[in-house]
């Protein structure tokens, strides 16, 4: 049984980004399809798409050796020999078009596993006296969390229709927000994307 990795949020400690804001590739080995953000052309050399990798969730850049990948939106499969190999690429270098799309491919990506972020919502607990993890949400202060506490009660919940209707929020556009927050800011902690979708990749 995969341990709670809500019981060390307490004793974190905050993530330092590297000099380059990009860390080393070998995760990236794991990622089996990439959300298209956006298709660059890089005359003389071709294209080269920005994407969100799945499924940990990294910032990518990528060559396309494929004319039919030409708008965003699609996910391809890393396998494919449509594109080549992925290298990360820093929330600040991503372009007008990807960041538009950025929230909408994160989103698509935690309804294609919601399980894993589901977990968020069922596992949350205090991280404080007065902080619980509930409030690492965007706009979640202490008596929403409070509240989300008690609707939750010791069943959890089975889907995030469920949590929206019974806590009166978007449970996965709040996850989206606080991921965005995450690839903006890696210094931020405890760390969600982490926690939830790279502990286990």
């Amino acid at each position: 049984m995969r341990e709670d990795p809500f019981q060390d949020l307490r004793s974190m400690p905050a993530q330092a980004p590297s000099d380059s804001g990009i860390s080393e590739e070998a995760p990236l080995q794991q990622e089996s399809s990439v959300l298209i953000l956006d298709v660059l052309d890089r005359i003389p050399s071709g294209y080269e798409l920005q994407g969100l990798s799945q499924p940990s969730m990294y910032l990518v850049r990528a060559r396309i050796d494929d004319e039919s990948i030409d708008s965003p939106g699609k996910d391809v499969d890393t396998s494919s020999g449509s594109i080549g190999p992925l290298s990360k690429i820093r929330f600040r270098d991503l372009t007008a078009e990807s960041s538009a799309n950025l929230n909408e491919a994160i989103i698509k990506s935690i309804n294609s596993d919601p399980d894993r972020h589901l977990g968020f919502y069922n596992r949350a607990n205090n991280l404080s006296l007065k902080y619980h993890a509930f409030q690492l949400l965007p706009g979640i202060g202490n008596s929403k969390a409070i509240q989300m506490v008690k609707e939750r009660g010791g069943s959890g919940w089975s889907s995030f229709d469920q949590i929206d209707g019974s806590c009166g929020i978007e449970s996965v556009r709040l996850l989206a927000e606080r991921y965005i927050g995450e690839m903006n800011d890696p210094s931020e902690s405890p760390s969600l994307l982490e926690l939830l979708v790279r502990s286990e990749t």
